[in-house]
């Protein structure tokens, strides 16, 4: 288990594996969350800008004594209405990892604390992570992932192989879609890529709003601290 805090006030002092708290409504601007488990206390500060922000809480390539934490920005633009938004994140304590697709390289050499996203078509697909330039043996999968159109779907990769905590968490949020086509893309994330077409950017006019989720995805166990879609205060 373990016990957060966001700002000096507690989240929650036993928080059990794959739990969700929230919703969680925060200002723009700087911000602290604590971590603290049995034998170790992380603590990191982040800025509130993006719309939407994932804080997460793991374990580096090579256990140690520390977990560690990482932002991931959500890409919660527009969508057209036949498509999805993809993101894999690398929190798992493997060495960089290739993400296959229906047996195909769709992101390459993703390191841990490393993200990367894609739009794609709605559908379900086959998916597994392997060791980056090999066909195998799977790290994880493969497994069948359902991503809806209109969706932003992220997946975590988490846990140990070697314990057989290998584990996938995944969540999707909502977004707006819009009625022109467009290509296929990938063009977000922080770690290699297979090329394909870029989309057009995309004008956001609405008000900005906030998701924050505050995410402990430790080897063997993951817990979510979610927030819902709130309007920032400035």
């Amino acid at each position: 288990v373990v016990g957060v805090e966001l700002d000096g006030k507690s989240l929650g002092k036993d928080i059990a594996a794959k739990d969700i708290i929230g919703p969680l409504d925060l200002a723009v601007g700087e911000h602290t969350i604590d971590f603290v488990g049995e034998e170790w206390a992380v603590s990191s500060t982040f800025e509130v800008a993006d719309p939407s922000t994932d804080i997460v809480l793991h374990w580096p390539a090579d256990v140690t004594d520390q977990p560690e934490v990482t932002v991931f920005t959500n890409n919660v633009a527009p969508i057209v209405s036949e498509k999805a938004r993809l993101t894999v994140a690398h929190t798992a304590v493997v060495p960089p990892a290739d993400v296959r697709v229906n047996e195909q390289v769709l992101f390459a050499n993703i390191a841990n604390g490393e993200f990367v996203s894609s739009e794609v078509a709605a559908d379900t697909y086959s998916v597994e992570i392997v060791p980056t330039g090999q066909d195998g043996p799977a790290l994880l999968g493969p497994v069948d992932l359902p991503v809806k159109a209109g969706t932003l779907t992220r997946v975590f990769a988490i846990g140990e192989p070697r314990d057989g905590s290998m584990d996938a968490i995944v969540q999707t949020l909502p977004l707006s879609t819009t009625g022109s086509p467009a290509p296929d893309s990938v063009d977000a994330g922080s770690a290699g890529l297979i090329p394909q077409p870029a989309s057009e950017p995309v004008t956001v006019t609405d008000p900005p709003r906030l998701t924050l989720w505050a995410l402990c995805l430790l080897a063997g166990g993951a817990l979510l601290v979610s927030a819902t879609r709130r309007r920032l205060h400035r």
